[in-house]
C-alpha cells in the first residue's frame, strides 16, 4: 500500500502543478513527476526516464519534424488551399469539413498519424477562411480520436484489446463490431464540438504564424512531390508494421534532410515540451502499473458502483478507464480495467462483452487533458493551455460516456443466455 500511495500522491501533484501552468512552466511540471518517481523508488532511474527513449516518443518527435518538411517545400500551402474549399459557406462550414473527413480518415488509420497528416493543413486551410489555429486544432484532434472509435484498425487499443480478448477465448473484436455505436457517437461528438467550439475556445495568436515570419527560406516547391511521397510512404510502412513506427518515422526525416526536402536546423523546429511531456507521463503510466494503483482503483470503483445496478457498473468501469487514460496510455488504461470487468460480469451472471466493449470505447475518450498523443500534436501550435482541454473536452466526455452508456447494452445485452454461458460476438 506504500507504493500505492506514493504513486497517487504523485499524481495529486502533477495534477496541481498542471493547473498553475501559467506560473510553472509544463517541461517544468514534466520533469518534476519523472524526479520524484525516481526520488521515493517508485520507479528506479532507468525506467522513470524511459519513457524519453520510448517509440512512441521517437515516432511523434518524427511526425513534428516531417511536417517541417511539408511546410518548408510548399505542401501545406497548396493543401490548405484546397482545404479551404470547405469554407465557402463560412466558418462553420469549413470546421464541420475539416472534422467529418478527418474522423473517416482515422477510422483506416492511427488517429496520432491522422492527426500529423492534416495538421499543418488544417492551419493553412483555416488561415483561408479567416479562423485561427487554436479555434480549429482542438477540434481536428478530437475528430480524429471519435473517427477511430468505429473501425477494428481505428486505433491500436481497439487492436489490443481484441488480441486480449481473443486469448481469453471470448473472441476477436469484429472489423465493424464496434461501428453501430462508434459511428453514432463519432456524429454526435462532432456534432458537439461544432456547436461548443467556438464559444469556449480561445483566441490566441498562432504559433504557426510567428514561425512563418521567423524564416529566411524561400518554399523548395520543387521538392514538394518528394516530400510528400517521404512522408506517406513513412507512415504508410510504419502504420502497416512492415517497420517500427520509430524508424520510419526517422528514415523519413533523415531522407527529407539527404534529399533537400529541408535543412537539418529545419527538422529541430519541433515543440519538445510534447516530448517531455508523453515521456513523463509514460514514466508515471509505468509506476501506476508496477505499484498495482490501477487494480487498487479498479477495486474501489466497482465496489462503490456495485450498489448502483449493472448499469452504474459499466458506468463506473468506463468513468474508471477514462481517469486512467490520464496518466496511462490508453491501452494501459483499457488492459488494466478489462480483467476487473470480466471479473465483475462474471460475478454477476451477465455478459462479459458488454463490460469489455464500454471499456474499449471510453478508452478513447481521452478529451479532458492534452495528454493524448493526437492531442499533444496540436498543443504547441495551437497554443493551448491544460485549462482549454477541459473546457472543451468536459462536455464532450459526459456527452460521449451518456451515449456510450444507453449504446453499449443495446448493442451488446448484458443478459447471459440461458444455459448461464456469457455469449460473444464476433460478427
Amino acid at each position: 500500500m506504500t507504493g500505492i500511495a506514493l504513486v497517487l500522491a504523485i499524481v495529486l501533484i502533477a495534477i496541481v502543478l498542471f493547473s498553475l501552468e501559467k506560473r510553472i512552466p509544463l517541461e517544468v511540471t514534466a520533469i518534476t513527476v519523472v524526479c520524484l518517481l525516481a526520488l521515493t523508488g517508485v520507479l528506479t532511474p532507468a525506467e522513470a526516464f524511459a519513457g524519453f527513449t520510448s517509440e512512441t516518443v521517437l515516432f511523434i518527435f518524427a511526425l513534428l519534424a516531417m511536417t517541417q518538411g511539408l511546410a518548408a517545400t510548399g505542401v501545406m500551402h497548396r493543401a490548405g488551399s484546397w482545404l479551404a474549399h470547405f469554407g465557402r459557406r463560412g466558418p462553420r462550414g469549413f470546421l464541420l469539413g475539416l472534422m467529418l473527413l478527418v474522423a473517416v480518415f482515422s477510422a483506416f488509420v492511427p488517429n496520432t498519424v491522422t492527426t500529423a497528416a492534416f495538421l499543418p493543413v488544417a492551419l493553412r486551410g483555416a488561415k483561408a477562411v479567416g479562423l485561427r489555429g487554436c479555434r480549429v486544432l482542438m477540434p481536428l484532434a478530437f475528430a480524429s480520436i471519435l473517427g477511430g472509435m468505429g473501425f477494428l484498425y481505428g486505433t491500436s487499443t481497439n487492436l489490443v484489446v481484441s488480441a486480449r480478448l481473443d486469448d481469453l477465448g471470448l473472441g476477436a473484436i469484429g472489423l465493424v463490431e464496434l461501428t453501430p455505436v462508434g459511428l453514432p457517437i463519432a456524429l454526435l461528438g462532432i456534432a458537439l464540438l461544432l456547436l461548443l467550439a467556438p464559444v469556449v475556445l480561445p483566441t490566441r495568436t498562432d504559433l504557426g504564424a510567428e514561425d512563418e515570419r521567423a524564416r529566411d527560406f524561400a518554399p523548395r516547391h520543387s521538392k514538394a512531390l518528394l516530400a510528400i511521397s517521404l512522408f506517406i510512404a513513412a507512415l504508410a510502412l510504419g502504420s502497416a508494421g512492415l517497420v517500427p513506427l520509430s524508424v520510419a518515422g526517422l528514415v523519413g526525416v533523415l531522407l527529407m534532410v539527404l534529399t533537400g526536402c529541408m535543412k537539418p536546423k529545419h527538422a529541430l523546429r519541433v515543440d519538445w515540451r510534447v516530448l517531455l511531456l508523453i515521456g513523463s507521463m509514460m514514466g508515471l503510466g509505468l509506476a501506476m502499473e508496477k505499484s498495482g494503483t490501477g487494480q487498487f482503483l479498479g477495486g474501489v470503483a466497482t465496489d462503490v458502483a456495485g450498489v448502483g445496478g449493472p448499469r452504474l457498473v459499466l458506468l463506473g468501469l468506463m468513468l474508471l478507464t477514462v481517469v486512467l487514460s490520464i496518466p496511462m496510455s490508453n491501452q494501459a488504461a483499457a488492459l488494466v480495467v478489462l480483467p476487473i470487468g470480466l471479473s465483475t460480469a462474471a460475478s454477476l451472471g451477465l455478459n462479459p462483452r458488454t463490460f469489455a466493449m464500454g471499456i474499449v470505447l471510453a478508452a478513447s475518450c481521452s478529451f479532458v487533458t492534452p495528454l493524448e498523443p493526437s492531442c499533444m500534436l496540436v498543443y504547441g501550435p495551437g497554443r493551448y493551455r491544460f485549462s482549454d482541454f477541459f473546457r472543451l473536452g468536459g462536455p464532450l466526455t459526459v456527452l460521449m460516456l451518456a451515449a456510450l452508456l444507453v449504446l453499449v447494452p443495446w448493442t451488446w445485452p448484458m443478459e447471459t443466455t440461458g444455459s448461464g454461458a456469457a455469449p460473444y460476438s464476433s460478427r
